[in-house]
Formats: C-alpha cells, structure tokens, sequence
C-alpha cells in the first residue's frame, strides 16, 4: 500500500491507498473498472481519486494542483492491457437481487465442462454469458466440504442470464480483466502448450486473440472441437469427463502435446 500524508491546521492526516491491483478492496476495484470505462470514453474528474484515497472532497480541493497530480501518479498502474492481478477481487456478484459465488482464483474449483463453455464465451465476446456460468448461487446448507456453488449446468447458465443482463459495465469489465489476468498466471503459463498463442490483437498481428492448440492453423478456435477429440471413442463417458477438474484435462493436454512436438 501506498501512504499519503497531508497537513491540515498543524495535523497530520494519513491516507493508505493501492498500490497494485491485488491490495484493492472489491468495490475499489470495480470502482476501477468505471474509471477506465470513463477514461476510454474521454470523462475526466477527481472523484475517482477522492473515493479510493478517502480524503474529503473539501480538503481534496485545497490541495495545489501539482500535491493532486502527485497523488494521481500513485494510481498509473492502473490499465486496460493485460493488468497484473493474482486475486479473485471479485468474489461474489449481485443482481437481480440475489447473490452469485465466482470462481477460485487459481481455477482450482472450475470444471472442464465450465471452463470450456465460459471461456468460448469469452473469446466469443459474450460476456455476460461467461459470468452466468462462472457466477452461480450457493448450494443449500452449505457446510464447506464442496464447491459453494451450485454445480454448472448449461440450465442453470440460461436460467440466470437474464439477471446478469442487467449487470453495469464497470462490474462487468472488472469480471472481464480479472478473468483474463487470472487465465494468464494460471492457465496460460502454466500450459504453455495449450496455449502458445495468446497474442494483443495488433495491425500486425490480426487474428483474434484467444487459445490455439495443435489445431491452430483452423480459422474458427473451438473448445468444443478439442474436446470431442479428446472423448475419441469413449463418447459414452462424456458425463465423467466434463466433471473432471480443468486442471486435469490441461496437463495432459499439455503433455500429450508436449510429447507429440518431441516426436516431429
């Protein structure tokens, strides 16, 4: 954290305010996400700073523009691209009047039936629909030996979209910038061969960004084609396999791919 002090009438105020993205409370990171929103629209004002460093919007105007500017400094961290977030800072969404429990940081308690569903959502643009099935209720009398969440089902995700519609976009861009940095610490590169390829769209570089496997060569990326290739013959035991942890499927994703470009 970083510390601001300010000296008002002989008295020595202290302000702690975030230095990363991970030191951010929930609502100061969604706080965030409005800010850039409101930047990338071209909307400049001081309440950002005056909400998440706490001091009183008074006092805020005292201060020479150039002790202002200063305490902004603090906040330039603060990005659109590939921001550096190791936390699930958004552990919970509400709308609709109901609450909805995301995912473990690490994807520790993500299905590969989930996973392969959110995440072609996002890749797809569709937003929304990736935290319907990512966000889900808290199962009944919940005793912490599971998941919180209710298991995924493809219902449930349809059932709850409706809710999710209506879900601003400073939270809906804050769901969207901690999935992808949390896809990136811990899928991406820890499976660098199921995903060689997660490239910045660029001028030069034109293709959307997204997964590619030893199938990248194909113009339309799909989860699905991966895992039905995956089931091969054993179609029969699909139920099994979209139950298995994400992080099982991925490593050996990752070695069978692994050992396939060893063998070329």
């Amino acid at each position: 954290m970083n510390e601001i002090k300010i000296i008002v009438a002989d008295k020595e105020l202290v302000y702690a305010v975030p230095a990363t993205f991970d030191e951010m409370t929930r609502e100061q990171f969604i706080l965030t996400a409005e800010r850039i929103i409101h930047a990338a629209a071209g909307v400049e004002n001081d309440n950002y700073f005056i909400a998440m460093t706490g001091i009183e919007k008074k006092c805020w105007d005292k201060l020479h523009f150039f002790q202002r500017y200063s305490i902004k400094e603090l906040f330039g961290f603060i990005t659109l691209n590939s921001p550096s977030i190791s936390k699930q800072l958004l552990p919970y969404i509400e709308t609709g009047g109901k609450q909805y429990i995301g995912y473990q940081p690490g994807f520790s308690n993500t299905t590969w039936q989930e996973f392969i569903v959110a995440d072609q959502y996002i890749l797809s643009g569709k937003f929304r629909e990736a935290a319907a099935c990512l966000y889900r209720p808290q199962r009944k009398h919940y005793a912490g030996e599971t998941d919180r969440r209710v298991p995924f089902t493809m219902y449930g995700t349809s059932n709850r979209l409706p809710h999710f519609n209506n879900l601003p976009e400073a939270e809906l861009l804050a769901f969207v910038l901690n999935y992808k940095s949390l896809r990136k610490r811990n899928l991406e590169e820890i499976y660098p061969f199921v995903f060689p390829n997660n490239k910045p769209r660029t001028e030069t570089n034109p293709e959307t960004p997204g997964t590619r496997l030893a199938s990248e060569a194909e113009p339309q990326f799909s989860w699905l084609a991966i895992h039905r290739d995956l089931m091969g013959d054993h179609f029969y035991d699909e139920t099994k396999f979209y139950n298995l942890n994400l992080h099982v499927v991925l490593n050996r994703l990752n070695t069978v791919i692994k050992e396939n470009r060893k063998k070329k």
